[in-house]
């Protein structure tokens, strides 16, 4: 085992010690309450409950259609992938009610089952990743928070139901859900719910359709929220999603020459309990969360199993206090996993090394300041890791990574703000269905490694063009690179695990510009990503690592009428043609795409809510530039011209 001090560490942690010295006259019983806000130090994309259900979402691509920092490719849910500044989301730290979702089954299928309607909200953290973010957040961070049954009760309510149906033009999918939900007492509240999805193969734009692309989708949640009690918050879930269908063998590579049609079952089933102890003191603030997670892809006509199984936990608390006039928000804690993965087929064992397990432990801390019109956050986690591959042996060690952001509210408008952050993978368990290879392990197998830099500005006005109006700019610039990125090379004899030399790159910028007055807000987003791969050339879509893509536009306007319980949206998505590529591969073609949605909700049917979608209005034929083999001239296309109705009724 070994230990790595960064510079930077040892910054970090003498500025977390003389906080602490300088706070050694402070205490709980004369200090009001203190409120830190991180929105000044980290600039997160929250998409919410109400949203997603305007948009009728029924996977990851309707999620954060109107992101252009994030892009989902593959056309259909199973082998869906999502990118977050061109990085794909095997790289992030990805989580749901707080368990990570570590498993990685197969390069050719995403490994992110999630129904939409299940979710309070979801959280793109695209910035520099903190202490606490959780390990492995090399391009940062995707979190998912299911709703509660005190979500969806309305006030006095005790025991309430939610029934919808929708239908879906482009696959003529037919979906439906029923939630049941209650509340015992003041603070227990109770929620079933199950939704499904059945749905043909997708009519592409201009005609045709994509082929072995009908499947089924399955969603089951069960959820107790205990809240406030004791100044306490206990909840527990137990959550299931399947997909299955007659998919191709690699189901986003529709044209490939070796494809066979096969029946294929993708599963998900995770179990959280997430505690939290917020007494009236400023020293004690603290979250417990609790996890096991199984995701299972059985390839059932041939056999064969792919299964992640993984336990975690995170424990944590939030010191509130003050040393002078500086304020100071300092999270101390422990997060753990335990991943064990494995491959089996009919014939029993698939080879020598058909188990892999990976294990990580770490401890970090994470202080956020305030002064005056100044918010700094530092801090540092130590990861200790270890591998198992088997009888080709193991990798073990242990990392410091430190970060520190700083931001500034230059006027009562404007505010600066620049970060660094540090991030490690040593913990890395190969794709599953590779496992059984013979394999072996290079000598100085090195921990992933990523730097994130980040620089940028936010700027507000009201009454800025009139009265009553609201006015936002914003402007990103980062780069991220990951070295030592730890690659799989089957064609050796035996495979390889290795470093790649060079450093994966990450580099660009967004800006948005958003502007609003009464129920009327427009949003204009722009992203520019440039990806490189470890020799310094374009980067096409490599699996694993993430895919180029061309400079994207969305613009997005939402007008709510709330006299006539009435929302209408209109989201404009344009990608320019990207001509950086690597020798020998083909440019990918731009393309413009248009979608508008409406809500209506009857002034006498209070509990009725109509909702219409229609996506890709104009019918265009494309694929989007994350798919992968687009660099290469053939790629999955996604869906046509796609009217969605849907109607819910809450009992």
């Amino acid at each position: 085992m070994h230990l790595r001090l960064h510079p930077l560490t040892a910054a970090v942690l003498s500025a977390s010690t003389l906080t602490l010295s300088l706070s050694g006259h402070a205490s709980a019983d004369d200090m009001s309450t203190l409120v830190i806000s991180e929105d000044r130090l980290e600039q997160n994309v929250v998409i919410s409950a109400e949203e997603i259900d305007q948009r009728q979402a029924g996977d990851l691509e309707d999620l954060f259609r109107a992101e252009p920092g994030v892009s989902v490719g593959g056309g259909i849910a199973i082998g869906q992938k999502v990118y977050v500044r061109g990085l794909e989301d095997t790289n992030l730290n990805v989580t749901i009610d707080g368990a990570r979702q570590g498993g990685y089954l197969f390069h050719h299928t995403g490994r992110l089952t999630i129904d939409p309607a299940l979710l309070k909200q979801a959280e793109v953290d695209k910035g520099p990743a903190t202490a606490d973010d959780g390990p492995g957040a090399l391009g940062g961070s995707l979190r998912f928070e299911t709703k509660d049954a005190q979500d969806l009760l309305k006030p006095g309510q005790d025991l309430g139901a939610r029934v919808s149906v929708g239908t879906e033009s482009a696959a003529d999918a037919t979906s439906g859900t029923t939630a049941f939900y209650g509340r015992l007492g003041e603070n227990l509240g109770l929620m079933g719910y199950v939704s499904g999805r059945n749905s043909d193969d997708y009519e592409v734009g201009g005609g045709g359709e994509q082929e072995q692309t009908a499947g089924q989708q399955r969603g089951y949640l069960l959820k107790m929220s205990l809240l406030d009690v004791n100044d306490q918050d206990l909840r527990i879930s137990a959550e299931r999603t399947t997909d299955q269908g007659t998919y191709f063998t690699r189901p986003h590579m529709p044209s490939f020459s070796s494809q066979q049609p096969t029946y294929q079952e993708m599963e998900r089933e995770t179990f959280t309990i997430n505690h939290a102890w917020h007494p009236g003191n400023d020293l004690i603030d603290t979250k417990t969360t609790l996890y096991h997670t199984t995701q299972e892809l059985d390839r059932v006509e041939a056999g064969s199993t792919s299964r992640s199984s993984e336990f975690g936990a995170d424990v944590r608390n939030t010191f509130r206090l003050k040393t002078g006039d500086v304020a100071h928000a300092l999270t101390t804690g422990v997060d753990f996993y335990d991943q064990d993965t494995r491959r089996s087929d009919d014939a029993g064992s698939s080879g020598p090394n058909n188990e892999d397990t990976s294990r990580n432990l770490g401890v970090y801390a994470q202080n956020r300041m305030t002064l005056g019109p100044w918010a700094l956050s530092v801090g540092a986690r130590l990861d200790d890791y270890d591998s198992d591959y088997g009888e080709a042996g193991s990798v073990s060690g242990s990392e410091v990574s430190p970060n520190a952001i700083l931001s500034v509210d230059a006027t009562d408008n404007l505010t600066l703000h620049a970060g660094y952050g540090e991030a490690i993978r040593g913990a890395k368990a190969r794709e599953v269905i590779l496992i059984g290879d013979e394999v072996a392990i290079a000598q100085g197998l090195e921990p992933e490694k990523a730097r994130q830099r980040e620089i940028g500005l936010d700027w507000h006005q009201k009454d800025a063009l009139m009265e009553g109006d609201r006015l936002g700019f914003a402007l990103t610039g980062f780069h991220t690179d990951i070295e030592n990125y730890q690659a799989y090379d089957r064609r050796s004899d035996p495979a390889l695990l290795y470093n790649l030399d060079g450093e994966v790159e990450s580099r660009g910028y967004e800006a948005s510009l958003n502007w609003g007055v009464g129920g009327y807000d427009t949003r204009l987003g722009y992203a520019k990503v440039v990806m490189k791969n470890n020799e310094g050339n374009p980067l096409g879509d490599e699996m694993n690592i993430g895919a180029s893509t061309g400079d994207k536009w969305t613009w997005d306007h939402q007008y709510r009428l709330p006299n006539h319980n009435v929302t209408l949206g209109y989201t404009l998505n344009a990608v320019e043609r990207l001509e950086r590529v690597a020798e020998g591969d083909e440019e990918k073609p731009g393309y413009v795409t248009h979608d508008i949605r409406a809500q209506w909700t009857p002034a006498s049917y209070q509990d009725l809510t109509l909702t219409l979608a229609v996506n890709n209005v104009f019918d265009k034929r494309y694929s989007d530039h994350s798919s992968f083999l687009l660099s290469s001239g053939d790629s999955m296309l996604e869906p046509g011209r796609d009217i969605r109705l849907g109607a819910s009724y809450s009992f």
